[in-house]
């Protein structure tokens, strides 16, 4: 049986909630909101719409207060709008971070981002950021020695996941709609 953690869905919601501001906005750095909003910063959330004065009007939040001037995403909004332990994300988001998934902004202007575009971050890489490996035992080992017989069941199966996993990336979660 394949189970992710609390953990794991947690930070696939932090990171699919980060990539649609990406797929809707287009957004990646300041300079873009800047660019796009010509020289005016302003709140970007899943349905904006630049105004002919150059600002960035939100019309339906996808986040309680949408992106601030920055780009950044608070930790706060996104577990309000997804019904999740705050404390719990900001742990996951921390993880996240220190392995070059996410980047934050400290202050009032602070919050998390996507350290990278959502298709050049794997599924598989956060997965194991947050899980840890997902084959232990024996018949995974290198030189370990298979006494239940279905060692190589065990190693094409192991080797199909991670071929799935490693194919998906961040983007695919926004392209995916479960439950609709």
């Amino acid at each position: 049986m394949f189970r992710l953690s609390q953990k794991a869905d947690y930070g696939l919601i932090l990171l699919s909630s980060l990539a649609k501001l990406h797929s809707v906005a287009g957004l990646h750095s300041r300079s873009e909101v800047k660019a796009i909003s010509g020289g005016h910063s302003g709140s970007v959330t899943d349905s904006s719409e630049i105004h002919p004065r150059g600002e960035v009007k939100a019309m339906s939040g996808l986040h309680p207060g949408g992106v601030n001037q920055a780009g950044y995403v608070s930790i706060s909004s996104v577990a309000a709008r997804h019904k999740l332990s705050p404390k719990f994300l900001s742990q996951i988001a921390r993880e996240l971070k220190e392995a070059g998934i996410l980047k934050s902004k400290e202050g009032v202007s602070g919050g998390y981002n996507l350290a990278k575009k959502p298709r050049e971050i794997k599924i598989i890489d956060v997965l194991n950021v947050l899980e840890g490996k997902f084959f232990e035992g024996r018949c995974f080992e290198e030189e370990g020695k298979c006494i239940c017989g279905a060692g190589i069941i065990w190693k094409d199966m192991k080797n199909q996941v991670e071929a799935v996993l490693g194919g998906k990336s961040v983007a695919d979660l926004v392209k995916s709609k479960p439950n609709s």
